[in-house]
């Protein structure tokens, strides 16, 4: 956790306000500058994943692709590259498996919130790490394929409106 800012003023601040819930996307996030923030937050970098500990019904699990400042209220979680690939472990963090598991730790009826003594308790089988990268991949390529359709919907839409003009 890091309280100075001072090298860190131009750095992306993520919020939990700024994950998208399930699909783990990032959105609407400002600059440490801009949020003026000054309590306590946590230093992040593109190896980490960001674990929303607050409603954690909301399933909010980032994968940023650079370095940043989060909020005090998410964990940045970094794995050991060497035995699991962060592709595949956010997955597992969003799947209904372990949201089920921690879910379960949620008595705070007013604000449910986890904290990581609940969450290092969490098992699941561990596939060797290359079947995790060709899942990462697989992942990859199915998020090209979405992003390509969704261009092409937007440009089907826009010649569609032209079109009645």
């Amino acid at each position: 956790m890091i309280y100075d800012f001072t090298n860190f003023i131009d750095l992306p601040h993520i919020g939990i306000d700024s994950i998208e819930k399930n699909t783990g996307k990032l959105i609407g996030y400002r600059t440490v500058g801009e949020d003026q923030i000054s309590s306590g937050k946590y230093l992040f970098t593109k190896k980490h994943i960001i674990y929303s500990k607050i409603r954690p019904n909301l399933n909010k699990v980032a994968l940023p692709d650079f370095m940043g400042v989060c909020s005090a209220d998410a964990y940045p979680i970094l794995t050991v590259e060497e035995k699991m690939n962060r592709i595949f472990l956010a997955h597992v963090l969003r799947s209904d498996y372990f949201l089920n598991f921690i879910l379960s730790f949620s008595s705070r009826t007013n604000l449910p919130k986890v904290n990581k003594s609940q969450i290092s308790k969490f098992k699941c089988p561990l596939p060797p790490l290359s079947l995790q990268n060709e899942f990462a991949d697989f992942v990859a390529q199915v998020d090209k394929s979405q992003f390509a359709c969704q261009m092409a919907i937007k440009l089907w839409r826009n010649s569609l409106k032209s079109s009645i003009i």
